[in-house]
């Protein structure tokens, strides 16, 4: 427990700038790695003859993506008795997603969200809005890639890898370990971090219980993984490696929940990784993987940017 605590406290010494120049040195090592791991030359030959055409879909999908997740996360903040305009949350979640795919951690649009929309300087409400509603985005990619693995036999015919649910098996364990983090992280964050904490099961009931917001949540945040999985599906596509559909509803999502380990800049490294080790499970090669990846990563972050004239033109200011 006392080396514990040391960690702990080692941690907290850290300056900002340290754990974000931190986390880009871990996304470079990442890159380094899947660099080592896999034929360059033939990624790289996959990217050169990449199929522009496929990107157009792509880039209007994103858009899509993007405006459902701001309904939702406008949604679920009404819930909280947190009102603002559609076009407002579609504005701010254009500038969270640019932040999210380009600084370090991946939370850092989600974090500036909280603090451009919170209420008379009050955070807990804006915390639970956007804690609540990224958290559906993730519960729904976990449970879409389980019901891939479970469908992987009827629609390949071939037993389930083995190597897959190994995968699954982690990332539950990942899932398990990270709310004990949160239960750890009401002792020892900062106050208002750990009264929003203690105050997100009558949050949860409100926005995910409450009038049956469960089954509104469940189709919009099923609707949202589809886009992803089409992105994916368009950039695999795009590189002349098209995707079964057993991938795309099993792998893809946990490629993209890999992207929550905040150990990289935009999930750079950490999604490539997880791409070269899972697309040989669908009878791709690696570097189709890792092509696809950053084919992904960059329409998602380029797809984002004339969103951002919405933002500029309102001047939204802090409610």
């Amino acid at each position: 427990m006392m080396t514990y605590h040391r960690v702990l406290n080692y941690f907290k010494t850290l300056s900002p700038r340290t754990v974000k120049a931190l986390q880009g040195a871990s996304a470079v090592i990442l890159l380094i790695a899947v660099a080592w791991f896999v034929d360059v030359g033939n990624a790289v030959t996959l990217l050169r003859q990449t199929d522009w055409r496929w990107l157009i879909p792509a880039v209007l999908m994103v858009q899509l993506q993007i405006v459902l997740s701001a309904w939702r996360w406008q949604i679920t903040a009404a819930r909280l008795c947190q009102v603002f305009p559609l076009r407002r949350a579609v504005s701010e979640y254009y500038l969270a997603t640019v932040a999210n795919l380009s600084l370090p951690g991946g939370v850092a649009g989600d974090a500036a969200r909280v603090y451009r929309n919170r209420q008379s300087g009050v955070l807990s409400v804006a915390v639970h809005s956007v804690v609540l509603e990224r958290l559906a985005g993730q519960l729904a990619l976990f449970v879409v890639s389980v019901v891939g693995w479970l469908m992987w036999p009827l629609l390949m015919q071939t037993s389930v890898p083995e190597f897959g649910i190994r995968v699954l098996a982690i990332t539950f364990g990942l899932i398990v370990l990270i709310g004990v983090g949160i239960l750890i992280s009401i002792k020892f964050a900062p106050n208002w971090i750990a009264k929003a904490i203690l105050n997100f099961g009558p949050a949860f009931r409100s926005a995910w219980w409450s009038d049956r917001q469960w089954l509104v949540q469940g189709v919009l945040s099923l609707s949202i993984v589809l886009t992803y999985a089409l992105v994916f599906l368009f950039s695999s596509y795009a590189i002349s490696a098209p995707l079964p559909l057993p991938a795309v509803v099993s792998i893809v999502p946990l490629v993209l929940l890999s992207m929550l380990i905040p150990i990289s800049v935009g999930g750079w490294g950490i999604r490539e990784a997880a791409a070269a080790v899972l697309w040989p499970l669908a009878g791709l090669s690696s570097e189709a993987g890792v092509a696809t990846s950053i084919i992904y990563a960059l329409i998602s972050l380029v797809a984002c940017v004339p969103g951002l004239l919405l933002l500029f033109k309102s001047r939204a200011k802090p409610m």
